[in-house]
């Protein structure tokens, strides 16, 4: 009869040790899986917002690699528990070096731990050899260390109930299928008689480009169109981040934050409150209310999808920053659930790409954009032309010593293949029926953020002589004017949010270097 009454008994405490055993297995296929998976569970889907849509098949293979690499965790923790239901093997230290490199890497990614400074081997030898050292010094301690992290994650696997109802919406979810270039007729009533085209080189900086050059960097055309302009050169940034700054400078209102719904549609934060943003209230709605046309070649932010109602002409390339997981718009969900896979089999094999990744898409952006940014000029029924390009933006793929494009190179390399970038579309602006009534406005969005790269596999060593650790905020501005020929400067501080109105003004009428500078001065003031 005792028997009967312990047998039950058995039976519960065995189904509730099978049920923490899956709630463990899945917070590790959590934990394993976060850095791949968070940048589309985030909230604020500013990921998304930034990337070519449709997203369908990368959303339902980051659920089927969630789903599998849970599943694989449970039976590798049953089995665990069966073999060393105490705790007291090395097996443990194994798995805990394991997850909590794959923490580490997450935390890399979203840029709080410098990776110089922690290798992810390095990691996994500190977290397996204080697992000894417990285990042959402290074995009460290590089997408490054991059941502490098999309690927090089982608590972690709770999220399973939300990851994966999330991305399997996602998934599911129809999104719009965007364009990455299209081109209207242009009504003859807005054909123009003069232009303006603007061209914003990201982070670009004023301090390594004009005033403190490195010893032996060449900028001819750079300094050419200093001297036949007006410099602004004390501008202050309109913020730190690019999908934060161009949004600003268009809109005329600082942005000090982004969301996006599941559409792609942007959202921003301005004056301490969240709203939609009002693309028809950019300088390009503006422009063609004024009888303006307009075109854009841009990088990064979804030109063509945001601002895409009130353009004549658009291209937009985002290939720079990678999908974590190497997961890739337009392929299939196949495809998508095995790239974590072929990823792992590259690595072990030795079959991995001897020019990064990064400086691949980097260079067929800037290519991409650079053929748009021809097509635009030659195009004489543009009148408000606009260009995003992704130099001298980090990591470098140009060797200025050579000349060579798709090598990797430092911030400097770039900085040189800005320069020759500016000759060439000057080139092309001089070539054109309008060019003696083209006012041509050169920009940056922010500096060269020191803090930000210097923390990032894409730094150099020249990158580190260079900048001396120092972060100077002031991103470029100079404007030229149809037939200027001497330099002006507006020494004074000049709020780059303050650029929309500058635009605003030359969009309603021409100006000339002296009411440019006395407008400077008078906002400055």
């Amino acid at each position: 009869m005792t028997q009967d009454l312990l047998e039950p008994a058995k039976a519960e405490r065995a189904r509730k040790s099978g049920l923490v055993i899956w709630m463990e297995g899945c917070g590790a296929g959590v934990l394993l899986m976060l850095r791949y998976a968070w940048p589309h569970l985030s909230p604020l889907h500013t990921d998304l917002y930034h990337r070519m849509l449709p997203m369908n098949a990368v959303y339902g293979a980051v659920a089927i690699d969630l789903v599998a690499v849970c599943l694989m965790c449970v039976g590798v923790f049953w089995l665990l528990d069966r073999l060393d239901p105490q705790g007291k093997t090395l097996a443990w230290a194994v798995v805990a070096a394991a997850l909590f490199t794959q923490a580490w890497a997450f935390f890399v990614g979203q840029g709080y731990i410098n990776v110089h400074l922690i290798k992810p081997v390095w990691l996994a030898l500190v977290c397996f050899g204080i697992g000894v050292a417990l285990w042959f010094l402290r074995r009460a301690w290590y089997r408490g260390a054991v059941k502490m992290l098999r309690g927090g994650l089982a608590l972690l696997g709770i999220c399973i109930v939300w990851m994966l109802p999330q991305l399997t919406y996602m998934a599911a979810h129809a999104e719009p299928h965007d364009v990455r270039q299209f081109a209207r007729v242009v009504p003859a009533a807005r054909q123009p008689q003069r232009r303006i085209v603007w061209i914003l080189f990201d982070e670009l900086s004023q301090d390594q480009t004009f005033d403190h050059r490195q010893p032996g960097m060449s900028l001819p055309q750079l300094d050419r169109f200093r001297s036949q302009s007006v410099m602004f050169s004390d501008v202050q940034p309109a913020g730190y981040f690019t999908e934060l700054v161009l949004p600003s400078l268009l809109w005329g209102h600082v942005a000090t934050a982004e969301r996006s719904d599941l559409s792609g549609n942007l959202s921003v934060k301005s004056a301490g409150r969240w709203q939609h943003y009002q693309a028809g209230e950019t300088l390009f709605a503006d422009a063609q209310r004024g009888g303006w046309s307009t075109g854009l070649a841009g990088w990064y932010n979804p030109y063509c999808r945001t601002y895409g109602a009130y353009l004549d002409w658009c291209g937009w390339s985002m290939r720079w920053s990678e999908i974590p997981g190497k997961y890739r718009q337009g392929e299939s969900l196949w495809w998508n659930a095995n790239a974590p896979l072929m990823r792992a089999e590259a690595t072990l094999t030795g079959r991995r790409n001897p020019t990064p990744l990064m400086v691949e898409n980097h260079t067929e952006d800037y290519r991409d954009l650079m053929q748009w940014s021809h097509a635009l000029i030659d195009d004489g029924k543009i009148g408000f032309v606009f260009l995003h390009l992704p130099l001298p933006h980090p990591g470098g793929f140009y060797d200025r010593k050579t000349g060579q494009i798709g090598v990797r190179g430092s911030y400097l390399d770039n900085l040189a293949l800005t320069d020759r970038t500016l000759g060439q579309l000057m080139e092309w602006i001089s070539q054109t029926p309008l060019a003696s009534q083209t006012t041509v406005i050169v920009c940056s969005d922010h500096s060269w953020r020191v803090p930000l790269w210097s923390r990032t596999s894409a730094w150099t060593k020249e990158d580190e002589k260079a900048s001396g650790g120092r972060f100077d905020p002031r991103p470029v501005l100079m404007v030229h004017f149809p037939e200027e020929t001497a330099p002006a400067v507006v020494g004074e501080p000049f709020a780059a949010i303050r650029e929309h109105d500058l635009v605003e003004s030359l969009l309603r009428g021409a100006m000339t270097p002296e009411q440019l500078t006395n407008w400077a001065r008078t906002v400055s003031r």
